[in-house]
């Protein structure tokens, strides 16, 4: 799902030539072989959202697609734990994937890890992404964020005869 709230000022910022402050991409990554959800933040200092610490690993966040197929979006960020990569190779089940896009204007800068300033606002977000087409190397991984697309799910049903019973 996909959920978009710009304000008229937020709207403003995105498209003003220089702004004061950034965008920054908070990615939750839960997988079931995993013991807790990964948690990374795209900038290179650590940040402290909603009580969790996420980790600083510098990635590109990109909005979902909007055209008339299915909506997704690459996805691709440094690989730095073997643990994580791991997981997400050798399973077949895929890792669900939460993508929230907010301002460094609601974080406290000068202090490492960055906090919260009051309740941050959620610009934008994609969140129940399913990770598919997942490519693990020793630097990177990469893959797919789709949704779930039931309408290729095969349809349970028994073919059963009775020939000449009515009811």
């Amino acid at each position: 799902m996909t959920e978009r709230s710009l304000t008229p000022a937020q709207i403003a910022d995105s498209q003003a030539r220089t702004s004061p402050h950034a965008y920054l991409g908070f990615m939750l990554i839960d997988h079931p072989q995993l013991p807790d959800p990964i948690r990374v933040v795209s900038d290179v200092v650590d940040y402290v959202w909603q009580g969790e610490t996420w980790t600083a690993i510098p990635f590109e966040p990109r909005p979902v697609t909007d055209t008339d197929g299915p909506p997704s979006v690459e996805l691709s960020f440094q690989n730095i734990d073997w643990r994580i990569g791991e997981a997400l190779a050798r399973t077949n089940v895929r890792a669900r994937v939460s993508l929230y896009i907010l301002s460094s204007a609601d974080f406290d800068l000068t202090v490492t890890p960055r906090a919260e300033i009051g309740t941050p606002d959620v610009i934008y977000s994609h969140f129940n992404f399913e990770l598919t087409d997942v490519d693990v190397t020793a630097a990177a991984i990469s893959g797919r964020l789709r949704l779930r697309d039931f309408s290729s799910e095969p349809y349970g049903i028994d073919a059963v005869e009775f020939p000449g019973l009515f009811a």
